[in-house]
Protein backbone atom coordinates (compact mmCIF):
# COMPACT_ATOMS: atom_id res chain seq x y z
CA UNK A 1 0.00 0.00 0.00
CA UNK A 2 1.12 3.47 -1.02
CA UNK A 3 0.02 6.60 0.65
CA UNK A 4 1.23 9.84 -0.94
CA UNK A 5 1.26 13.20 1.11
CA UNK A 6 2.19 16.54 -0.56
CA UNK A 7 4.23 14.96 -3.58
CA UNK A 8 6.16 12.19 -0.93
CA UNK A 9 5.46 8.46 -1.77
CA UNK A 10 5.32 6.57 1.38
CA UNK A 11 5.34 2.69 1.46
CA UNK A 12 3.68 1.41 4.50
CA UNK A 13 3.92 -2.52 5.54
CA UNK A 14 0.97 -4.10 7.43
CA UNK A 15 2.64 -7.26 9.06
CA UNK A 16 -0.21 -9.55 10.57
CA UNK A 17 0.57 -11.48 13.58
CA UNK A 18 1.06 -15.06 12.89
CA UNK A 19 -1.66 -17.44 13.34
CA UNK A 20 -2.38 -18.74 16.90
CA UNK A 21 -4.71 -19.96 19.79
CA UNK A 22 -3.52 -20.54 23.23
CA UNK A 23 -5.15 -21.54 26.40
CA UNK A 24 -4.87 -20.08 29.67
CA UNK A 25 -6.54 -21.83 32.47
CA UNK A 26 -7.38 -19.51 34.98
CA UNK A 27 -8.85 -21.51 37.41
CA UNK A 28 -12.50 -20.03 37.62
CA UNK A 29 -12.22 -18.65 33.94
CA UNK A 30 -10.32 -19.95 30.72
CA UNK A 31 -9.10 -17.91 28.38
CA UNK A 32 -8.72 -18.24 24.69
CA UNK A 33 -5.98 -16.03 23.30
CA UNK A 34 -6.18 -15.88 19.63
CA UNK A 35 -3.76 -13.55 17.66
CA UNK A 36 -3.47 -13.39 13.70
CA UNK A 37 -5.99 -13.52 10.71
CA UNK A 38 -9.57 -15.19 11.91
CA UNK A 39 -11.16 -16.65 8.62
CA UNK A 40 -12.51 -19.55 6.75
CA UNK A 41 -8.86 -21.41 6.70
CA UNK A 42 -8.30 -20.57 10.70
CA UNK A 43 -12.08 -19.91 12.44
CA UNK A 44 -12.41 -23.67 13.22
CA UNK A 45 -8.93 -24.03 15.37
CA UNK A 46 -10.83 -21.10 17.44
CA UNK A 47 -13.68 -22.94 17.36
CA UNK A 48 -12.56 -26.02 18.73
CA UNK A 49 -11.01 -24.73 21.15
CA UNK A 50 -14.00 -22.67 22.64
CA UNK A 51 -16.40 -25.53 22.05
CA UNK A 52 -14.09 -28.27 23.78
CA UNK A 53 -13.73 -25.76 26.66
CA UNK A 54 -17.68 -24.90 26.83
CA UNK A 55 -18.52 -28.83 26.86
CA UNK A 56 -16.43 -29.30 29.68
CA UNK A 57 -19.16 -26.45 31.65
CA UNK A 58 -15.97 -23.71 32.03
CA UNK A 59 -16.55 -20.49 32.17
CA UNK A 60 -14.80 -18.96 28.77
CA UNK A 61 -13.28 -15.61 27.69
CA UNK A 62 -12.52 -15.06 24.25
CA UNK A 63 -9.53 -12.78 24.14
CA UNK A 64 -9.18 -11.00 20.74
CA UNK A 65 -6.92 -8.30 20.97
CA UNK A 66 -4.34 -9.79 18.85
CA UNK A 67 -6.42 -10.04 15.67
CA UNK A 68 -5.98 -8.47 12.66
CA UNK A 69 -8.45 -9.40 10.55
CA UNK A 70 -12.00 -11.62 11.37
CA UNK A 71 -14.50 -12.47 8.67
CA UNK A 72 -17.93 -13.98 9.16
CA UNK A 73 -16.59 -17.17 9.55
CA UNK A 74 -15.00 -16.22 12.86
CA UNK A 75 -17.86 -14.44 14.05
CA UNK A 76 -20.31 -17.32 13.28
CA UNK A 77 -18.04 -19.39 16.15
CA UNK A 78 -18.53 -16.52 18.34
CA UNK A 79 -22.02 -16.61 17.82
CA UNK A 80 -22.16 -20.29 18.05
CA UNK A 81 -20.41 -19.85 21.03
CA UNK A 82 -22.58 -17.12 22.73
CA UNK A 83 -25.93 -19.76 21.66
CA UNK A 84 -24.00 -22.88 23.28
CA UNK A 85 -23.40 -20.87 26.43
CA UNK A 86 -26.84 -19.52 27.07
CA UNK A 87 -28.75 -22.39 26.30
CA UNK A 88 -26.48 -24.72 28.83
CA UNK A 89 -26.54 -22.21 31.14
CA UNK A 90 -22.43 -21.68 30.56
CA UNK A 91 -20.70 -18.78 30.71
CA UNK A 92 -19.04 -17.12 27.74
CA UNK A 93 -17.60 -13.57 26.61
CA UNK A 94 -15.38 -11.67 24.69
CA UNK A 95 -12.87 -9.73 26.19
CA UNK A 96 -10.18 -6.87 24.25
CA UNK A 97 -11.61 -6.87 20.74
CA UNK A 98 -9.39 -5.38 18.02
CA UNK A 99 -11.34 -2.51 16.15
CA UNK A 100 -11.81 -5.18 13.27
CA UNK A 101 -13.90 -7.45 15.28
CA UNK A 102 -15.64 -4.79 16.97
CA UNK A 103 -16.55 -2.99 13.71
CA UNK A 104 -17.65 -6.65 12.29
CA UNK A 105 -20.02 -7.48 15.21
CA UNK A 106 -21.34 -3.55 14.29
CA UNK A 107 -22.26 -4.30 10.96
CA UNK A 108 -24.27 -7.67 11.02
CA UNK A 109 -25.92 -5.43 14.74
CA UNK A 110 -24.64 -8.11 17.12
CA UNK A 111 -24.10 -5.79 20.22
CA UNK A 112 -27.20 -7.07 21.75
CA UNK A 113 -26.36 -10.78 21.52
CA UNK A 114 -22.32 -11.19 22.06
CA UNK A 115 -20.90 -10.14 25.06
CA UNK A 116 -18.56 -7.94 24.77
CA UNK A 117 -16.89 -7.07 28.24
CA UNK A 118 -15.61 -3.92 29.16
CA UNK A 119 -12.31 -2.43 28.11
CA UNK A 120 -9.54 -3.08 31.04
CA UNK A 121 -12.09 -6.53 32.80
CA UNK A 122 -9.59 -8.13 34.58
CA UNK A 123 -10.55 -12.26 32.84
CA UNK A 124 -10.73 -13.65 36.40
CA UNK A 125 -13.85 -12.02 37.11
CA UNK A 126 -15.14 -11.71 33.11
CA UNK A 127 -17.39 -14.33 32.31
Amino acid sequence: MYVRSEGLALAARVRPHPFDVSVDDLGRVAVVRVQGEVDAATASRMGDAVNQLLAERRRVVLDLRLVDFMDLHGLAVVMRATRKARADGGSFAVARPAPCVRRLVELVHAEGEVRILPDGTDPLHAA
